[in-house]
């Protein structure tokens, strides 16, 4: 060789070399440090059949899947093929074919099943001699493979392994990093549920916070809890999150719609409670345990926890779907079971609450917890200086519908009335049964004319109810109302509800179905006030 050949060769190894040096310092990680590489090598051998298979887990994963190599995603590469394992310790790059085109490693090829890349060459990346990392490489048939071509492949990797092995154990710390912080998210989100416990008194609040964490702590699109129903033997939707229809999950929230009733093994949600065990299924409708009225319609996966308190069995827990077409795994189960004896945990106890401050069939305040808030909202507003209003409301001609129609389409109209209320009044607002067919609403931060507003939309929506009582014919009620205000009708609960309760006898005794508004020197219609019920009230 030429002093000037040699120099010549000296120049494009330097060149090549910087080029090299180049891209692994701008290489963020290991994944565009092997795109890098293999854009280079691509075009210095003329070839684009070049493919990286990177450790992750215990498998080695193609990193640049195309519908080509689909079909070698992946593979578990075991070290029981010594001829193979002899050659590629090397650390060089290695034939995989012989002079006539077959291939030397075929056995390899087939236990990994990887035969189809038909590889002419391989070369394996060790990080502690560890293999991190395969190459294999086709050659063009049209532009084999030099000797120098193979020298210069050789330079390159031998530069590049330890930085891949640098950069991969890079990923596996960011991952336990990653991890880490997952489960220090997950120990908050079961923290923040664990004070709603002490915190949030009612129980459709509280499972609606319960629902909202664990589909955003999975990542999962929608999800529902079913509490069991001791009258019925069978698993009723008690809060449902997610859906796209957000009318529908409203109504299913508010009891206006009800779901189907999952029996008692049942379906994978009755099986769940009956054997007090979780199931995790990614095979959506096709599991043979799915049944079509859950209320999981349209479900790829589904994980699916009972609610355990005190030992019994209370409900279950269904979270669907995880997001971008991922699949629910042992973690997620770890944590939704976490989550879920938390949830039962509260649930109980707010169920405990609920007997004992709400009426049984309104599901409103009864009055004992009524006159308490009351008692509080009226200190709130001394100490603050604030308006606060009450409403009572009496159903016109309760005893004579009971005695007409009979209790049961009594029952119907106080259970619909009760439901009006909690869906007409704002959040702010304490709706209760006052006893019998009077109900009372708690008005805070709210002076008369504001809720003479608020009392006309009741007053609407109330009439607005129809009761069928058989083929022909239906009912529809109609309440007379009352309305006062802390502090100009009343300082102390009693004399408010006295007040409110004046204004309510003044509409019965002057036509039913109006408000009235209590004042000392004589109670006037709210029809006589100017009130736009369509103005917006916070």
């Amino acid at each position: 060789m030429t002093e000037a050949n040699s120099l010549e060769n000296n120049i494009k190894y330097l060149s090549m070399m910087f080029e090299i040096s180049t891209i692994a310092n701008q290489a963020d990680d290991v994944y565009e440090l092997l795109k890098k590489i293999k854009d280079y090598t691509s075009s210095m051998i003329k070839t684009d059949d070049i493919s990286f298979y990177l450790l992750e887990n215990q498998y080695y994963k193609n990193v640049f899947v195309n519908d080509k190599t689909r079909s070698n995603e992946y593979f578990e590469y075991e070290e029981g093929n010594s001829s193979f394992w002899n050659a590629v310790e090397k650390m060089n790059l290695v034939s995989m074919k012989d002079e006539t085109g077959t291939q030397i490693f075929r056995a390899f090829l087939e236990q990994n099943k990887i035969l189809s890349l038909d590889p002419s060459h391989v070369r394996v990346f060790f990080h502690h001699q560890t293999p991190i990392c395969f190459c294999f490489i086709k050659e063009n048939p049209n532009s084999p493979l030099t000797l120098e071509a193979k020298e210069n492949l050789n330079k390159i990797f031998n530069y590049m392994e330890p930085i891949i092995a640098k950069l991969h154990k890079k990923i596996k710390k960011d991952k336990e990093i990653a991890q880490l912080q997952k489960s220090l998210h997950n120990i908050s989100i079961l923290y923040n549920i664990s004070q709603a416990v002490n915190f949030i008194d009612d129980l459709k609040r509280l499972l609606k916070v319960i629902i909202s964490k664990a589909l955003l702590t999975l990542d999962a699109e929608r999800g529902s809890l079913m509490l069991y129903d001791y009258s019925i033997n069978a698993l009723q939707v008690t809060i449902v999150s997610g859906l796209q229809d957000k009318k529908l999950e409203d109504a299913i929230n508010n009891g206006a719609v009800q779901c189907a009733k999952i029996g008692v093994g049942e379906g994978i949600a009755g099986t769940v409670f009956l054997e007090r065990k979780p199931i995790i299924t990614n095979l959506g409708s096709a599991d043979p345990r799915f049944i079509v009225k859950e209320v999981l319609s349209n479900t790829k996966s589904l994980l699916c926890v009972p609610l355990i308190a005190k030992g019994e069995v209370i409900g279950v827990l269904n979270i669907t779907n995880k997001k971008h077409d991922k699949l629910f795994n042992q973690k997620d189960l770890e944590f939704i079971t976490s989550l879920a004896n938390q949830a039962a945990i509260a649930i109980d106890n707010a169920k405990l609450y609920e007997l004992a401050t709400k009426d049984g069939m309104t599901k409103l305040y009864i009055y004992r917890h009524f006159y308490t808030l009351l008692e509080n909202e009226i200190r709130r507003c001394a100490r603050y200086k604030r308006n606060m209003s009450l409403i009572m409301m009496d159903i016109d001609n309760f005893k004579r519908i009971n005695d007409t129609y009979g209790h049961l389409t009594g029952d119907t109209i106080l259970k619909r009335l009760a439901a009006v209320l909690r869906e007409t009044v704002r959040k702010i607002d304490i709706p209760a049964r006052y006893g019998g067919e009077e109900f009372v609403v708690i008005l805070p931060e709210t002076d008369k004319k504001d809720a003479c507003v608020i009392a006309e939309r009741i007053r609407k929506n109330v009439a607005a109810i129809t009761v069928k009582i058989n083929e022909t014919q239906t009912l529809s009620p109609t309440i007379s109302m009352g309305i006062a205000q802390y502090t100009t009708d009343g300082q102390e609960p009693k004399e408010l509800i006295n007040a409110a309760d004046t204004a309510l006898y003044f509409s019965k005794h002057n036509g039913k179905n109006m408000a009235s508004i209590y004042e000392k020197d004589g109670c006037i219609k709210v029809e006589q006030v100017n009130v736009d019920i369509s103005q917006k009230l916070e």
